[in-house]
Parts: C-alpha cells; sequence; structure tokens
C-alpha cells in the first residue's frame, strides 16, 4: 500500500519517536506513517491515537534492508528517523530519504552522519535535489545548543557559559548505545573552552553540586562536545565549561569501565541506569548560566530547564523541527537543528509544551 506524500515517522513507536507522532498528529500533519520493524507496535500506537484527526498508517520497515528502507522512503516527502543507536543507523535512512525524494530529519545524528553526508559532494547533492536534512534534533544534541544560545540573544555581550546536562533517567537500548559511543574526536572531549580554542584537563569533575535544574545533589565530569565547541563559535563566547551531569553513581561507574574495556554491549548500562532510577527516581534537567560582559562575579542570566526524562524532550524539538520543513522554512542542504531553528521560538515553544519546566533567571 503506497501512501503519497506521507510524513514518516521511523522508530515511530519507541520513546523518542511515539513523542514525535503525538505532537504531529496534534498538530493536524497527514497522512502520517508510523514505521519500524514491529509491525504490531506501531499498530498499536496508532490505534491509541485520539480518534477524529488526521490520517495515520502503520508500516514494517527495516533499516538493514536498503530495499524497505527504499520502498518506504520512495511514498514519503518527509522522514523523521527515530531509530538508533545513531551510531549504528548513521547515513542510511538519510540516504535512503534522499534517494526517495524526501526532506529528512534525525533526532539524534550528530557530526558523525554530517559528515557522512559531506562525504564525496554529498552535501551539494543535497542542495542539488531541493532537499534539506536536519540533524541533532533532539534534547542533546539540538535543545542543549539552542537554549544557551536563546540565553545569549538577550546579552549585550556574553563572554562565558557553564553548562550542567544530564540527571537519572531509564536508558533504552538504543539510548545506551549512543550513550556508549558518544566518545572521540567526533563528539567531544573532557576539556574547556577558552579564548577560541579547546583546553585539555582544564577542568576537574566537581561532587556534590547543587543546582536548580535536579531534585538532588549531582556528580558533574567536563564533557567538550563538538556541538558545545559549535555553540561558542556561533555566540563568540570566549569561555565555555561544559559538564556532563549523573544523579546516580552506578551509571557511571558502569560507563568507566564500558570505555576502559573498549566494550560495545548495552545491557549493563542498562541495568545500571535502572538501579539508579529505582535508588533515585528518574529525572533530567538542563541549566545554563551566563556571564554578559565580564566574568567578575555571578552569572548575569541563568536558563534552568527540569523533565521527568529527555526522550519527550527529543521528540518535542524534532516534531519542532519536522513542522519547520513542512512549513518550507528550511532551505535545501545539511543541518544541525541549533543552527536552522529559532532560538527564541523553539524555548517558547518549550515553555507552552508541557514536556519540561523552564525558568530564565
Amino acid at each position: 500500500m503506497r501512501h503519497p506524500a506521507a510524513i514518516g515517522v521511523i522508530g515511530g513507536y519507541g520513546a523518542v519517536g511515539s513523542a514525535v507522532v503525538r505532537r504531529l498528529h496534534r498538530a493536524g500533519v497527514h497522512p502520517l506513517l508510523v514505521a519500524g520493524r514491529d509491525r504490531g507496535r506501531a499498530e498499536a500506537l496508532v490505534a491509541g491515537l485520539p480518534e477524529g484527526g488526521p490520517d495515520v498508517g502503520a508500516l514494517t520497515v527495516d533499516l538493514t534492508d536498503p530495499d524497505s528502507l527504499d520502498r518506504f522512503t520512495e511514498g514519503c516527502r518527509l522522514v523523521v528517523n527515530c531509530a538508533g543507536p545513531s551510531y549504528r543507523v548513521l547515513d542510511a535512512v538519510a540516504r535512503a530519504a534522499l534517494r526517495g525524494g524526501a526532506d529528512y530529519v534525525d533526532a539524534a545524528g550528530d557530526d558523525p552522519v554530517r559528515n557522512l553526508l559531506y562525504t564525496d559532494g554529498g552535501a551539494e547533492r543535497w542542495v542539488a535535489a531541493g532537499r534539506a536534512a536536519v540533524l541533532s534534533a533532539g534534547a542533546l544534541p539540538g535543545l542543549s545548543s539552542l537554549l544557551p544560545r536563546a540565553l545569549a540573544a538577550r546579552a549585550t555581550g556574553p563572554v562565558a557559559l557553564d553548562a550542567y546536562v544530564g540527571g537519572v533517567a531509564p536508558l533504552t537500548p538504543a539510548a545506551a548505545g549512543d550513550v556508549l559511543l558518544g566518545r572521540g574526536p567526533e563528539h567531544g572531549t573532557p576539556a574547556a573552552w577558552y579564548e577560541g580554542r579547546v583546553r585539555e584537563r582544564a577542568l576537574a569533575p566537581r561532587r556534590g553540586v547543587r543546582l536548580d535544574a535536579f531534585p538532588a545533589p549531582v556528580d558533574a565530569f567536563p564533557f567538550l562536545s563538538t556541538e558545545a565547541v559549535r555553540l561558542a563559535r556561533a555566540t563568540d563566547i570566549g569561555r565555555v565549561r561544559w559538564y556532563t551531569v549523573f544523579g546516580g553513581g552506578r551509571l557511571a561507574e558502569e560507563l568507566a569501565m564500558a570505555w576502559a574495556l573498549d566494550s560495545t554491549e548495552t545491557a549493563d548500562l542498562v541495568a545500571a541506569a535502572d538501579e539508579d532510577v529505582r535508588r533515585h527516581g528518574a529525572w533530567y534537567g538542563q541549566e545554563f548560566h551566563l556571564w554578559d560582559g565580564a566574568t567578575d562575579g555571578p552569572p548575569t542570566a541563568r536558563l534552568v530547564l527540569r523533565a521527568p526524562d529527555s526522550y519527550e524532550l527529543s521528540g518535542f524539538l524534532a516534531a519542532a523541527a519536522a513542522l519547520r520543513m513542512l512549513d518550507g522554512a528550511i532551505t535545501p542542504g545539511v543541518h544541525f537543528a541549533a543552527d536552522v531553528l529559532d532560538p527564541a521560538r523553539v524555548t517558547e515553544e518549550l515553555a507552552a509544551d508541557g514536556a519540561a519546566e523552564l525558568k530564565v533567571l
């Protein structure tokens, strides 16, 4: 069965994908296709949507089968990829979308995907085809760059930024895979940004930090992501200190062990995250401190986000990117979400969405 001009959500019954589908359905986007390997789960999600809304269908798609992907994308005008882990999906869905003549939104794809899409003049092919790809349209990366950009836009001369992102949450196997592989030069380094360059070993971990974004003291570990470097360059902020936050100890311990052993197994990470949730509850936050004009004294402004988990936040931003794409607001080419979405508009919409509590202080 063909669904001409459909908006297809791959992984649409997962934690992030279902959040995207619900928002697009509520916005009246049609026809929608919920796709993935498990058609039964896709059909169950469709059956649970409010009655009387736009047309929604379910379809089986196997990401490991190029023919299956091509059959799916040929019937779409926009493909939203919420499947993972991103390090395994990489550019496969994006290239199928381009072959099928569809635009593309990726909730998780970061620099490794962008680099693959740029190989052998790949970015130019998107422009020539009049199609756009938007990557990193999730909570992290994505909102983690848009929110501080919105904060910086309020300042007259932003000079320094501190960021704290993380919490305690269950991990899906796909999310655990991305956490496990989220290191190396294509992802980031335990460093800081000073005076226009990366400074290795410039920061030490912070233990027992109390911040408004988190309901309990947290441990914060320095990690300057490639997204944070792009943020520093885009805003011309001279000092960026970025921390990954852990609200429970088990996941941090298990992750350090997995990295030491160079393991790619995700089961132990999922179990460690579940143990942290049992002990501490589930919560997620992002907090940004901005200095305007000078770095002396306390920060000039703060943005505080609190949420039950990051999956709903990723669904919010991926849906927002999809809606901008459908509105024709994104030019052809390959982009990161933070470079093509309006930070102030995204912040306002997030405050009204209900996925998080958001305060600018």
